[in-house]
């Protein structure tokens, strides 16, 4: 705990959004000998002209080079001072799972600094919003809404009439077995669903299926990797397309972007989906997905090679354009990458840094550490 090892240094704290003072009030009292900064950014995330500008404007040379601890959404010290920085920062602290948003940055590029996400805290929030679509699709919300709005009672002879159905049984494949996928599998297994796992490296030994990140206290997530029926793995269209074509009832996408998951769902992907009718969720990246075949796969009909439907929490663009045809399609449901979002997040957050902040002090490995060569 804090009061076991000197915490020592200066923290600078750099996020878009009003200084929440209490937690930083609470990091003060349990790290006393921890100078902390905090600079509220100008936003939160914008394209990498802007992030590079702001970074100049908002922080001070001397706050950047005085660091030995950075906690960021997205800015990076300039690259001309990243020589100096690179002296003392210890670790940079992000607040997403994510890194594509930094990694052209020359602290990523150029430097071994260790930096760290906040991945785990987003398994809570995301693995609801995956069981709400997979109840709203399998319980026919989209229609009981409109009949609401019609004031029709409508009663029918069951699923034969209407396609209602339940979860128990269900195949649900997720892409990226990390701890979305984790937390999702723990919910969606309580539903009496079946789970099947699909990583790039296999995972054979109960060592290698082990979840080493962090936890949200108080929930579960698969930390022995024991939840999957069957666990696929590869980096080749064949390891995938196994995956693909066992049987998938639904299929979440729960990637990082990198150059092997960019558009790792296209045409040829989709038409393996149709052959069950299969529903996508995507929480990961909206790049992950050739969106054009996406939208060619929902407007096929059902048992004619069609998409059962699609619940997306990221697009291409990002904000999507209000022209692009996935709005209009009644089998999507679209939200604007607000599926992780929750009270707590910044609270969480604050959890992964004080947990990264005791390990450093200790001289242990940092949880959350991102491998630059996989880009995660």
């Amino acid at each position: 705990m804090g009061g076991e090892t000197p915490i020592e240094g200066h923290l600078l704290v750099v996020w878009g959004v009003p200084e929440p003072k209490q937690d930083i009030a609470a990091l003060r009292v349990k790290y006393p000998n921890l100078k902390i900064t905090y600079k509220q950014a100008s936003v939160a995330f914008s394209d990498p002209a802007t992030i590079a500008r702001l970074s100049e404007e908002d922080v001070s040379d001397d706050e950047w080079l005085s660091a030995t601890h950075l906690a960021t959404m997205s800015y990076l010290p300039p690259a001309r001072l990243v020589p100096a920085f690179t002296k003392n920062v210890k670790f940079i602290q992000l607040t997403s799972a994510g890194v594509n948003h930094l990694a052209a940055h020359p602290i990523f590029t150029s430097t071994s600094i260790p930096i760290t996400t906040t991945s785990g805290i987003h398994g809570p929030p995301i693995s609801e919003w995956v069981a709400l679509q997979i109840l709203a699709d399998s319980h026919l919300q989209r229609t009981m809404y409109k009949w609401q709005s019609e004031r029709r009672w409508v009663r029918a002879a069951g699923d034969s009439t209407l396609g209602f159905r339940d979860s128990v049984g269900r195949r649900v494949g997720i892409l990226g077995y990390g701890s979305i996928g984790r937390q999702s599998a723990r919910v969606l297994t309580a539903m009496g669903m079946e789970v099947i796992a699909y990583t790039a490296n296999p995972r054979t030994t109960p060592e290698s299926k082990r979840d080493t990140g962090f936890i949200v206290p108080g929930t579960l997530g698969d930390r022995e990797g024991t939840l999957p029926v069957a666990w696929h793995s590869g980096t080749d269209k064949a390891s995938l397309h196994a995956f693909l074509g066992a049987d998938l009832d639904y299929v979440l996408l729960a990637l990082p972007l990198t150059g092997s998951t960019k558009q790792i769902l296209g045409a040829e992907e989709f038409e393996i989906l149709g052959r069950t009718g299969a529903y996508v969720l995507n929480i990961g990246r909206g790049e992950s997905v050739d969106q054009d075949a996406l939208i060619a796969a929902l407007k096929k009909p059902l048992g004619e090679g069609g998409l059962r439907g699609a619940a997306l929490d990221v697009a291409t663009p990002e904000p999507l354009p209000e022209s692009n045809e996935l709005w209009g399609l009644e089998n999507v449901v679209i939200t604007p990458h607000v599926s992780a979002w929750n009270g707590r997040y910044l609270e969480r957050t604050i959890g992964v840094l004080e947990e990264n902040l005791e390990r450093g002090a200790r001289g242990e490995g940092l949880v959350n550490a991102v491998d630059r060569e996989r880009g995660y």
